[in-house]
């Protein structure tokens, strides 16, 4: 290289300001082509210092291949250069080339003013540093010489670059511009890591999973596994991988939507490709699908920005056809897997308060049970409940509805006396309807005799019908009477005759009830006459009138001195 020659830089300023300024900015995407340059110039190290104690600039160095001062001058400021027709689409590590057109050099002008750039090829004795300052372009348009020299080299190979003259005034937060960054690569690992820093603060690594760390993922799918499951002929199909994922909560909106990359490159912002709102679904997704091949077509199919696909040439429409159905498919995988994982919390924290959700089902008809599986439903699909054992919405409704409808809810519905209870309930849960009835009837009969001893007389000995015909009745002679302490609703007695036809009734009911639920079984076999004579709810209407029997009884008063 002859000392005489110049670097030259031939430009339209209103280009530059346009494609540079305006375009880049914001930080993360004016670094984010300085990462994309390292990338493509092979190095496998990226640090990213941020200083502000002093002068505030910014200093990025990768250790890839460098230029010569022939590749600066035809590569590096060539403004708008088609790189994929100018040079191999691999480098020295065999990657694919993710630049085109030869404009993230601008993208520094966006934030700073000066730029300083020293580079070196492994072999070069020393390294070539040039100025690139944006108040000399703008006045020596439309030709710019680049001030440059030759030195000392403080690396091995590789490139430097230092930005100064910031046009940003808030202090740095690479936590910020770390996410940022990890947002717009699909490609830091051990082959390539970027780092990034604060004047003395501690390095932060970027990785693909960060831009992912505040979200708590509950279930994960592959995008290749989910792409052979959808029946559709797509030529591409197997050149589509990547990962989509659920969230146990709702994540923040700029975490959520699939991200689109190729060749580790950012290609498309999260989003979840025109596929309408699917209830609640998409505040849980997100995730990320590597679609190379888009990186391969002779027309440049990707903004310039790269925030998106030009989604209206023929090749990302067809892609988009395929994404729309993978995310339908993905919305109605997650829908049954969140209905089913909520229903299991639904269950643990029904145990934790001593409700065993299938048992109690069983013990309801359906009458109750359908009503009730609807209500457990709905809450198993309330995306906003995170079934928290102590505020959980599942708790706040099923829990007092658990003690509205208890087990076996009819049996506790009919209100039924204390007595009925305790001599049936045993036979009604082992769903042993007659012997319930029947059981209930002996309790009746045997409160009766009770009642006769109350009164001063000897316990009966008669049979049961016998026994309710000799001390009920509208004679005045009878030893039980149930009207005596009835009233009208002014408080008042009842009519004489009233009164009579009540004492009738109890005599009719009392021995209709002992003849029709203990006689009959005389001859046959209890399992035979659970359904074919009484169902549950017969069972139940009997035992409200034996209640309803059992309560006048309770209120009854001694009458005549029966025979």
């Amino acid at each position: 290289m002859e000392k005489e020659e110049k670097l030259t830089l031939q430009f339209d300023p209103g280009t530059i300001e346009a494609l540079g300024i305006k375009m880049y900015s914001q930080i993360p995407h004016a670094l984010a082509e300085l990462i994309a340059n390292a990338w493509d110039a092979a190095a496998k190290k990226v640090m990213i210092h941020l200083e502000d104690d002093a002068e505030r600039k910014i200093i990025v160095i990768d250790d890839g291949d460098g230029m010569s001062f022939t590749e600066v001058q035809d590569k590096f400021l060539r403004i708008g250069r088609h790189r994929r027709s100018d040079e191999e689409r691999t480098n020295s590590l065999g990657r694919k080339i993710t630049g085109k057109k030869g404009l993230g050099k601008l993208a520094l002008f966006g934030i700073g003013k000066h730029i300083s750039i020293f580079t070196a090829r492994k072999d070069d004795k020393q390294a070539i540093k040039f100025e690139l300052d944006w108040d000399e372009i703008l006045l020596s348009s439309p030709t710019y010489f680049p001030k440059y020299e030759l030195v000392e080299k403080d690396f091995q190979k590789g490139t430097k670059i230092i930005l100064s003259e910031l046009t940003r005034v808030s202090d740095f937060k690479p936590e910020n511009i770390a996410m940022s960054l990890s947002k717009m690569f699909n490609c830091f690992d051990k082959n390539f890591t970027v780092n990034i820093k604060r004047n003395n603060e501690n390095e932060i690594p970027l990785t693909r999973e960060m831009r992912f760390s505040e979200i708590d993922i509950q279930e994960k799918w592959d995008v290749s596994d989910l792409l052979n499951e959808i029946a559709l002929e797509f030529q591409k199909k197997y050149n589509i991988s990547g990962t989509i994922q659920a969230s146990r909560k709702p994540t923040r909106q700029d975490l959520r939507g699939i991200t689109l990359y190729a060749n580790g490159r950012l290609i498309n912002e999260q989003g979840f490709f025109d596929v309408p709102e699917a209830g609640h679904a998409f505040s849980y997704l997100s995730g990320w699908i590597d679609a190379d091949y888009i990186d391969e077509f002779p027309e440049d199919l990707i903004a310039t920005d790269r925030q998106s696909l030009s989604w209206d040439l023929p090749e990302p429409q067809e892609l988009k056809v395929v994404l729309s159905k993978l995310i339908r498919d993905v919305v109605n995988k997650w829908s049954v897997m969140r209905r089913e994982a909520n229903e299991k919390k639904i269950s643990d924290v029904a145990a934790k308060n001593n409700i065993n959700l299938e048992e109690w089902k069983d013990t309801l008809n359906s009458n109750i049970v359908t009503p009730l599986e609807n209500v457990i439903k709905n809450l198993a699909s309330n995306e906003t409940d995170d079934f928290d054992e102590e505020n959980s919405t599942f708790k706040k409704v099923i829990v007092p509805l658990h003690e509205l409808v208890p087990e076996y809810a009819q049996f506790h519905f009919r209100y039924l006396h204390e007595k009925v209870q305790e001599a049936c309930e045993i036979n009604y849960k082992d769903k042993s309807y007659y012997n319930a009835v029947s059981e209930a009837c002996k309790a009746y009969v045997s409160s009766v005799k009770d009642k006769v001893e109350q009164f001063g007389k000897p316990r009966p000995t008669e049979s049961d019908h016998t026994l309710i015909g000799k001390y009920f009745g509208s004679e005045e002679k009878k030893l039980i009477k149930i009207a005596l302490s009835a009233t009208k609703a002014n408080g008042k007695p009842l009519e004489d005759a009233t009164q009579k036809n009540l004492e009738s009734s109890q005599v009719y009911f009392s021995q209709g009830v002992v003849a029709g639920f203990r006689n009959p079984i005389a001859h046959e076999l209890i399992p035979d006459l659970k359904e074919s004579i009484i169902t549950e709810k017969h069972c139940l209407d009997a035992l409200s009138l034996i209640s309803m029997l059992f309560e006048r009884l309770d209120r009854s008063e001694k009458g005549g001195e029966n025979a």
